[in-house]
């Protein structure tokens, strides 16, 4: 009886750090706007220039033509400049979901 216990305790706990573990890296893998605004806008002028967005170092090499039209995605009013309040609006990432 004390084995049974034992073990459905440590499955338990493992199923609770595994649940956990993939909770803490999907809210890591959400883009923060403010932490965004400050890396990527270089002058400081609380917007981000096309061209800062494409100079911005990523972890994947992207084509210019990619980031021309993700940055466009972003820019709802299409000023050439995105704004803190466009970067929390911008469209999800698809495979992602609004939790």
């Amino acid at each position: 009886m004390k084995l049974k216990t034992l073990t459905f305790a440590m499955l338990s706990l493992a199923f609770f750090m595994a649940s956990f573990t993939v909770q803490a890296q999907e809210k890591k893998r959400e883009p923060n706007p403010e932490k965004m605004l400050e890396r990527m806008d270089t002058d400081k002028n609380g917007t981000i220039s096309l061209d800062e967005f494409k100079s911005v170092k990523r972890k994947k090499e992207m084509d210019a033509e990619v980031l021309e039209a993700n940055f466009a995605k972003i820019d709802s009013d299409s000023n050439g400049e995105l704004t803190l309040e466009e970067l929390k609006n911008q469209p999800k990432r698809k495979g992602k979901t609004n939790e």
